[in-house]
């Protein structure tokens, strides 16, 4: 069976069509204005930026870009106050220790027209779209997500790295997470795409309600959901609403007492909150695969949104030094199938 010339050409159109940059709809976008575009499989995606136009991406994740784009390195997609060197040095310390301080990311910029950039979401991954107007506007906290989960992110989406208390600890297991929200109003779309293993699933809680999540496989949850461990044996808790209530008039207290409490108690507070959240990172680290669950429950009057990956990957301990000694820990624990009383 031979070709005549209408089939070579349907079948350059067709090849030329499936392209990551072709887009039968292709749109026109001003300055300050950015698209983000999934491709079929999700396995990336291409970001149209207007003239003038910028974007925050992970490094090594741009694979093509059109002429007239650039790059600069290093760059904090949140505000930066104005701080002492001492502050400074500070923050450098706990990026290279622990994860922590300013976040810094590839700026892609544009010049003056409208451009395109592909992404990918890395091998095995699949990219998830988030507008985080939309969880503002549906009365959402901010959200909180793995370092290793983000992708991109656009120009107006602040991203700062909090530290973990016991709860987040729970189903992160990382000393530090990133924390976003849109910047400005919420006319304008704030994207932000997250990666994760073969599949992510986006699971809307209302309040007071729970579900278990496996370790490992929750990459991102709104700052509204109380996380705790729970062996794979116990029940579920059946009665949440007179737990929900209890935590909230404690939360209640607490915020009516903050005031009035003294700077050592405050210091002491923390204190205990980072030997609470130590003791739940060990217990992660040193359970076997599948003896514990993560209880996630929306103690709040706000609904609450978790994001979860359908595979995992390796146990993630965290960036930085202290994440480094992490993932070494946890290695020797599941070599050696230790449990310590478990």
């Amino acid at each position: 069976m031979y070709m005549t010339p209408i089939d070579f050409i349907d079948l350059g159109f067709r090849t030329f069509m499936r392209g990551p940059f072709s887009n039968p709809e292709r749109i026109s976008l001003h300055q300050g204005e950015s698209d983000f575009r999934l491709l079929d499989a999700r396995e990336g995606l291409v970001v149209t930026l207007g003239p003038e136009t910028s974007f925050f991406d992970r490094p090594s994740r741009s694979v093509s870009r059109w002429p007239g784009t650039w790059t600069i390195p290093r760059q904090s997609p949140h505000p930066m106050p104005k701080r002492s060197w001492i502050a400074n040095e500070f923050a450098t310390f706990l990026y290279v220790f622990f994860g922590g301080g300013d976040v810094k990311l590839n700026r892609v910029a544009t010049m003056e027209k409208q451009r395109e950039v592909l992404l990918t979401a890395g091998v095995g991954n699949v990219v998830e779209k988030i507008d985080l107007t939309k969880l503002a506007r549906d009365n959402s906290a901010p959200l909180l997500f793995l370092q290793p989960a983000y992708l991109c992110s656009s120009a107006n989406v602040a991203i700062q790295s909090v530290p973990c208390d016991a709860s987040t600890m729970s189903w992160a297991r990382a000393p530090y997470v990133y924390a976003t929200g849109p910047i400005g109003d919420l006319s304008t779309p704030a994207i932000l795409c997250l990666a994760g293993k073969t599949m992510i699933w986006c699971e809307r809680i209302e309040p007071g309600e729970s579900r278990d999540y496996a370790l490992g496989n929750v990459i991102a949850t709104t700052a509204n959901i109380v996380s705790k461990l729970r062996p794979t044996s116990q029940a579920h808790p059946e009665d949440r609403e007179v737990a929900a209530l209890q935590h909230a008039q404690a939360r209640a207290n607490g915020i009516v007492l903050a005031p009035t409490k003294t700077g050592r108690n405050s210091i002491r507070m923390r204190l205990r909150e980072c030997a609470a959240a130590t003791k739940i990172l060990f217990e992660s680290i040193r359970a076997r695969e599948g003896f514990l669950v993560c209880e996630l429950t929306n103690e709040s009057d706000a609904p609450a949104h978790v994001f979860v990956q359908l595979n995992k990957s390796d146990f993630y301990g965290g960036s930085g030094l202290v994440g480094f000694a992490i993932k070494l820990l946890s290695s020797i624990f599941r070599v050696s199938h230790v449990s310590l009383g478990h």
